[in-house]
This record gives structure tokens, C-alpha cells and sequence, in this order.
């Protein structure tokens, strides 16, 4: 759930003079809670991991069409996909560790 963030926590993290991407971070994970951050964080590495495994079998599946795939192509296929296999892992662990509330009481 969304909280409003003070003007005292505004002026903190701008006083830490952040870059921006880290600003945006702390003011999400003030808004939102830590666990919130987590989260988001492992679904950007599963959704990352998820199109580099989508543009390494493309181009293993366009190669082994005309014969030309190489075993390099091969590791990076494997290595994409085991990337983003953990990172699914990841995700579903840190899911079914949070404390789930009924649907009434969100």
C-alpha cells in the first residue's frame, strides 16, 4: 500500500544529494515499503533474464535453420536460460515467503 512520504523524508534524500535513479529508489521504497522494492527488483531481473534467453533462442532458431550455429551460441543459449531460471526461482521464493492477506482485509 501507498504511502504519502513527509516533506522532513523529502528534504533527507535530497540533502543526500542521490543520482537519480537511487533517488527514485529510496523515495519507491519509502512509498512502498522495502519487501516492495525487493520485489520489484526481481521482477525486473526475471523480465531482463527473460528477454535475453527470447533474443539468444531466436537467434539459435534462425541459425539451426541454415546450419550455422555455433557451439558459443549454444553456452549463450544455456547460460540465458539458467539465468532465467534462477531469476524465476528468485521471484517465486520471495512470493511464498511474504505473508499474505485476504482479499477483504487489502
Amino acid at each position: 500500500m501507498r504511502r504519502p512520504i513527509t516533506a522532513a523524508e523529502m528534504d533527507a534524500l535530497s540533502a543526500r544529494n542521490l543520482p537519480d535513479r537511487q533517488f527514485r529508489r529510496a523515495v519507491y521504497a519509502l512509498e512502498h515499503g522495502a519487501t516492495a522494492l525487493k520485489l520489484l527488483d526481481l521482477r525486473n531481473r526475471r523480465d531482463v533474464a527473460a528477454k535475453l534467453y527470447r533474443d539468444a533462442l531466436d537467434a539459435a532458431v534462425m541459425r539451426s535453420g541454415d546450419g550455422s550455429l555455433r557451439p558459443y551460441q549454444l553456452r549463450t543459449l544455456t547460460q540465458a536460460f539458467a539465468s532465467w531460471q534462477a531469476a524465476v526461482v528468485a521471484l517465486a521464493d520471495h512470493q511464498s515467503s511474504r505473508p499474505t492477506l485476504p482479499a477483504a482485509a487489502e
